[in-house]
């Protein structure tokens, strides 16, 4: 429980960082915002696993 909680601060803070990072002007640049689009696909995929493990949780604890 405690490494799911450290695994979610580090993804929302490169999250966060790769948003400060971003250059507006150069938005859709993969080499000068590669890592705004790193931190973002990071975080998305997170959210998804995050999301399904919820699911799942509730599924299970309806069915007990």
């Amino acid at each position: 429980m405690k490494l799911e909680k450290i695994i979610t601060f580090i993804v929302l803070l490169l999250f966060v960082y790769g948003i400060y990072n971003l250059d507006a002007a150069n938005l859709w640049s993969i080499r000068i915002n590669w890592f705004s689009h790193l931190s973002f696909i990071l975080f998305a995929a997170y959210l998804v696993y995050s999301v399904k493990k919820a699911a799942k949780q509730q599924d299970q604890a309806k069915s007990e």
